[in-house]
């Protein structure tokens, strides 16, 4: 089993749900959101498919702690709880080091030659470096809906997004940066399904 799979599997019961996903224990919204879309690009399952049973079976496990320790300390309540709870226990010895994470190349495997497009088009990205999805599509057929699925994503239309860049892909098939797009969209649907209800 990959080394870092196996670091992960040996503390992730030993550590807290804050440093599981590598955040203070004040941390508020944004930044728990953050580290939650940061953990589960690394350790969705879909993105481990190429690996063997046991490592697919290990990952899944650290993706599901992962989206617990995200819904819990997302609603105010269950972190109350969550945090009345740890203060009543004994303290558990101080984690030094949180495991590394996963190298990229074992996350996603990018063919030879690829490019992916720059930190500014893709959906959960805070850059303001120059570039548009619509830059690497290769069939002018598919640019439309490039654009329409950034402009959505933008919105944080993501599920929307997600139909228009299906439908660019349809134009353009095998084309890697439309592919890393829709690997971070569906991080970033998978969030917002996690979220918890808020009536408005």
């Amino acid at each position: 089993m990959d080394a870092t799979i196996t670091s992960w599997i040996t503390v992730l019961d030993k550590v807290s749900h804050y440093e599981l996903l590598g955040v203070a224990p004040g941390s508020g919204g944004d930044v728990l959101r953050r580290a939650y879309q940061g953990f589960a690009a690394t350790f969705h399952p879909d993105a481990h498919m190429h690996r063997s049973a046991d490592e697919r079976a290990a990952v899944n496990r650290i993706f599901k702690r992962g989206t617990e320790a995200y819904r819990i300390l997302s609603d105010a309540a269950l972190r109350s709880k969550y945090d009345e709870v740890r203060t009543g226990l004994p303290s558990a010895p101080a984690l030094t080091q949180r495991p590394a994470p996963l190298p990229p190349q074992s996350i996603a495997p990018v063919k030879p030659g690829a490019s992916l497009p720059p930190a500014s088009v893709r959906p959960g990205s805070a850059s303001k470096t120059a570039g548009r999805l619509e830059d690497f599509v290769k069939n002018p057929k598919a640019r439309p809906y490039a654009q329409q699925a950034e402009a959505l994503a933008k919105k944080g239309e993501n599920g929307k997004a997600k139909l228009q860049l299906k439908l660019a892909m349809n134009f353009d098939q095998g084309n890697p940066a439309l592919e890393a797009y829709l690997k971070e969209l569906d991080v970033l649907i998978l969030a917002d399904k996690n979220k918890p209800y808020q009536p408005k």
